[in-house]
């Protein structure tokens, strides 16, 4: 039975997801500033990435098991960079660095979906051109092993740009990968189906509405 019911998630979309708390993003920067101190933020983490494991866990022996990752605060930490920009976004270069510090709860995500044989991907909104510093970004994080990253292209056609996470996902399933857990800090990394089921992290920093 939880076969049947897993596989109806798998065709209908993302199933259910397991949210965190904090701030309503975009939060105040001392809002930001008291929950990430207060030690909370990084316990939602811990508390959502622990139900992703899980999840991993039990789907190790589908066919072709794969867990997706998104880059930006959900593998690699922006929260210092932005922090000396008052955590605006517009005013920062926080994606073109290569030393942005590993979410260890999500590193630890990763390496145990490898020990298990289940198939990493990293799917980002970040353009291709920015492909060697986030692969050399993620590799000094402690991201070993290969590095399968889709990035969003650097020119997109005219009604391309929403759904283009949904449709990267879409495309790694009709390879015949199952995609057991999708792993984000925005909703919009999370929308549109092709994953058993989603798991949100705390990000109060920012919105991204469409991916």
């Amino acid at each position: 039975m939880r076969t049947i019911f897993a596989l109806i998630g798998f065709l209908l979309g993302s199933g259910d997801a397991a949210l965190a708390q904090g701030p309503p993003p975009p939060a105040k920067p001392a809002e930001i500033v008291a929950y990430h101190d207060s030690g909370d933020w990084d316990a939602d983490i811990t508390r959502v990435i622990r139900r992703a494991r899980r999840q991993v866990s039990r789907h190790s022996d589908d066919v072709r098991p794969a867990l997706v990752l998104d880059v930006d605060d959900t593998s690699l930490s922006n929260y210092e960079c932005l922090k000396q920009f008052d955590f605006d976004r517009a005013a920062s270069d926080c994606g073109k660095r290569s030393d942005l510090p590993a979410i260890p709860q999500t590193r630890g995500l990763y390496r145990f979906a490898r020990r298990r044989d289940v198939t990493v991907f990293f799917i980002t909104g970040r353009r291709e051109r920015t492909r060697s510093v986030t692969r050399t970004n993620l590799r000094a994080a402690g991201y070993t092993g290969k590095i399968r990253i889709r990035l969003r292209p650097n020119r997109e056609r005219s009604g391309t740009h929403d759904g283009w996470k949904a449709r990267t996902r879409r495309t790694i399933q009709e390879r015949g990968y199952t995609i057991v857990a999708n792993v984000g800090d925005q909703r919009s990394d999370l929308d549109g189906g092709y994953a058993l089921r989603t798991f949100k992290l705390p990000n109060p920093m920012y919105v991204i509405p469409t991916a």
